[in-house]
């Protein structure tokens, strides 16, 4: 196999015929990124390795070898077609993540459960199939199975399905495809909700309001003395109030800090537009003012070296040439000023530009801030309208308690909870009080100085942006300049 692989240029590599090599390993494929189909059949392999990297695999055929398991094949999730014919192969495994399967080729070999069949409906668009002397196929259930679970299926066993087999097969199989099916549904169900909430993190992140929906929540979970609160259910109203609250006061948040993030985006839209339109203008400039000199030396060029020019008296060639020269040198010299002095007034235009920009980006990030802030001093409110409730409830839960009034009727673990006064009061109520304010503090802190940052990360990256462009163009501007006064040089050589 390193003999074969040496002749060929890995890097451009589409399609690698490795058939009858007497190949026991499969290894030296590394640099075949662009492989899309590759052969190893009637070899000698017994395991599927070294595949990987192949990531652009389409196509992939190990038949007549000796492979007992399906494996390796995880990361080529662009294969369409797979053939394992006439292994050793005694189960489907391994292929989950080629959602991309279209024709699936494991003929002759060792397969005998049909219950694994059901497994291949995952691949929504397998259309060909082949298990021909396998075990498994000697299952009256085999065919049935496959035509009744695999609803895209246009060939098995090398025959077109019948669509009248197919609705009874169907109708044989109903109510396992109809569990198949609601499994399906919710499956698809639960990705939808992935996706979504996948998609409202990432507008969260953006708009700077990462796991803010979810705080009060978080902060709940996290308050280890706030659990010892759960065991008493006179606070449950107090909690209510606070999520009821928090949610009111999350959606206008969360409201607000989207449509912010969308003017950030549409004046950032507005200002590259402008930016890059104006550095568009200049360069079209430019390119005239350089087309003409091209031109006049160009002209000059040809004017030194036409036959009239030099049929004249020497004494006259001589001084018209030096004039021509000159002139060249002249325009040359004028061409890289006015270059230079179209950059710095372009330069103090985008300034002024980013300057604009900034001060108005610089607007919706000190409202963004206001917002922010305003959200979180009402976070506080709530915990300590909370904290009022329940430290109100606690003093009368322990006025209750040690009055030993009958009525209170208390899981063994909450009595104990109120034996302690002192540690209720201080390390439970008060405590759990404290950390949830802790928690409000950072999370605002976090955001406060995210926000910020982003801000100067954002100017920072055009100012320097800007200065790059500009230090780029002042040393094209230099070089071009140079390049002509040799041309020059080497014309004013050549007529010595």
């Amino acid at each position: 196999m390193a003999n074969e692989s040496k002749t060929l240029r890995f890097e451009e590599v589409m399609w690698l015929k490795l058939s009858f090599k007497n190949i026991v390993r499969i290894e030296n494929l590394m640099g075949l990124h662009s492989l899309e189909k590759l052969q190893l059949d009637n070899n000698h392999i017994r395991q599927i390795e070294n595949l990987d990297h192949l990531l652009n695999l389409t196509w992939l055929d190990l038949s007549f070898n000796h492979i007992e398991k399906i494996e390796g094949l995880e990361t080529l999730t662009k294969i369409t077609d797979l053939c394992l014919t006439h292994n050793n192969i005694k189960k489907i495994e391994g292929i989950s993540t080629l959602h991309q399967l279209e024709i699936f080729s494991c003929a002759n070999n060792e397969i005998t459960q049909t219950d694994e069949l059901q497994t291949l409906r995952d691949f929504e668009k397998l259309r060909v199939v082949n298990f021909q002397n396998n075990p498994v196929q000697n299952d009256p259930e085999y065919q049935p199975v496959l035509l009744a679970f695999l609803p895209h299926l246009k060939y098995l066993d090398f025959r077109l399905v019948d669509d009248e087999k197919v609705q009874q097969a169907q109708e044989q199989y109903f109510t396992e495809l109809q569990h198949a099916q609601l499994q399906e549904q919710e499956a698809e169900k639960k990705k939808k909700q992935e996706r979504e909430a996948a998609e409202t993190e990432a507008r969260h992140a953006k708009a700077n309001i990462p796991g803010v929906g979810n705080l009060l929540e978080n902060m709940l979970i996290e308050d280890m003395e706030g659990e010892k609160l759960k065991l008493f259910p006179d606070f449950e109203d107090a909690l209510e109030d606070f999520r009821d609250a928090f949610a009111d006061a999350w959606e206008k948040y969360e409201k607000q800090m989207l449509e912010l993030d969308g003017q950030k985006d549409e004046e950032k839209a507005k200002f590259y537009e402008m930016y890059y339109g104006a550095i568009e203008a200049v360069d079209q400039n430019s390119k005239a003012m350089i087309a003409d000199y091209k031109q006049l030396k160009k002209k000059t060029n040809q004017t030194l070296n036409s036959p009239e020019f030099k049929q004249r008296a020497p004494e006259r060639v001589t001084a018209e040439q030096k004039e021509l020269l000159k002139e060249l040198r002249s325009r040359t010299e004028s061409l890289k000023e006015k270059l230079l002095e179209l950059e710095m007034f372009q330069i103090e235009q985008y300034e002024d530009l980013i300057g604009q920009f900034e001060e108005k980006y610089n607007s919706i990030k000190s409202y963004t801030l206001d917002c922010c802030r305003v959200f979180f001093e009402r976070m506080r409110d709530m915990q300590n309208e909370y904290f009022e409730k329940v430290k109100e409830k606690a003093k009368e839960l322990l006025e209750k308690f040690q009055a030993q009034e009958p009525g209170l009727s208390l899981k063994d673990e909450a009595l104990q909870v109120l034996a302690d006064k002192d540690a209720f009061m201080t390390g439970v109520v008060t405590g759990s009080h404290e950390f949830r304010l802790s928690k409000i503090d950072a999370k605002d802190e976090e955001l406060t100085k995210r926000e910020i940052e982003n801000y100067d990360t954002l100017t920072e990256t055009i100012q320097s942006d800007e200065g790059e462009r500009s230090r780029t163009r002042t040393d094209d501007v230099t070089s071009m300049v140079q390049f002509f006064e040799r041309e020059i040089d080497e014309m004013a050589a050549a007529l010595d």
